[in-house]
């Protein structure tokens, strides 16, 4: 008999904490890991996490997520973003668990604007962290199993921890000047969203393969800014226009992340709800607070990869 739900993996950073979470909500032992239990640098640690607990779901969120900082240590990202999902899935495939894998935009390179990105998109990744989490896709997807899932999403943003409506309302109430994007165009996701989704993905068992995961709506940086102000009363801050290639940042963003959802509100039954709406929520719950600890029926704890 299994002994737990869901086990997840990166369990302290924003969207591990909303997961665990979404489970408690949902009355479902789950429990959570991060790198002092289960360090994605070992394979053997791994498995041995994966086959103690014996999950009836694994849903990986653990990863490298700072894209510039992955430029810097590309074998560090291709280590954990990549491979070690491998042994992730291997792990899971084993213990005989579902497995779903949190993957990201990243993996296209944007270059066709106005068309939203296909699940079945070919991979062409401009940055190291893309590349390594489409490596990650791939080690998940060659198992062929039917409970084996690659969800991608985008533009994630929750409370606790950094986000970037909060770093767009501290500079504003700082008084500091503030320029944004306008030339990148995507789906803002909320966590909270976002984790529900991953866990009706985990619970739903529609055919394996790959998913896309995000709030309703696109904007581009700069229109998120101006929605973030507005939506907390300082709509009088001017937000100046600014071109990507003008912040000269080691990583390159694809230009368009608008990803095609359809096939998962068709599994669902319904989509996310509107990124405008998940903002709302958001900086509701989000009050500049230290991010708590993660909520879980189970005894473990460590810190975030990120």
């Amino acid at each position: 008999m299994r002994r737990i739900d869901y086990l997840v993996t990166g369990a302290l950073g924003q969207l591990g904490r909303a997961v665990l979470a979404e489970a408690q909500r949902r009355g479902r032992h789950a429990v959570g890991v991060d790198v002092q239990e289960m360090p994605l640098e070992s394979r053997a640690a791994v498995h041995a996490v994966v086959a103690g607990q014996r999950p009836g779901a694994v849903v990986h969120c653990g990863a490298i997520t700072n894209v510039d900082g992955c430029e810097q240590e590309p074998l560090l990202a291709h280590r954990i973003n990549g491979l070690a999902t491998g042994w992730v899935a291997e792990a899971a495939a084993a213990a005989g668990a579902a497995l779903v894998y949190v993957s990201t935009d990243f993996v296209f390179d944007g270059a066709q604007p106005g068309v939203p990105i296909a699940v079945d998109a070919p991979l062409r990744p401009l940055s190291v962290y893309g590349a390594s989490k489409a490596l990650g896709e791939v080690a998940v997807l060659a198992h062929g199993r039917p409970d084996f899932w690659v969800v991608r999403t985008s533009w994630v943003f929750g409370p606790g921890g950094r986000n970037f409506p909060r770093a767009i309302l501290d500079r504003a109430r700082s008084g500091q000047p503030l320029a944004v994007v306008t030339d990148q165009v995507g789906r803002p996701t909320m966590t909270h969203d976002l984790a529900e989704a991953l866990l009706d993905v985990a619970d739903l068992r529609p055919p394996g393969g790959i998913y896309h995961a995000a709030n309703e709506g696109s904007c581009s940086w700069h229109q998120f800014a101006v929605d973030v102000l507005r939506e907390s009363g300082l709509g009088h801050v001017a937000v100046a226009p600014q071109l990507a290639a003008d912040l000269k940042r080691p990583a390159a963003r694809p230009a368009w992340s608008v990803l095609d959802t359809s096939a998962l509100a068709a599994v669902r039954g319904r989509p996310l709800p509107h990124y405008q709406d998940a903002l709302r929520r958001h900086l509701q719950l989000d009050d500049g607070a230290a991010a708590p600890p993660p909520p879980t029926n189970g005894p473990l704890r460590g810190k975030e990869y990120t």
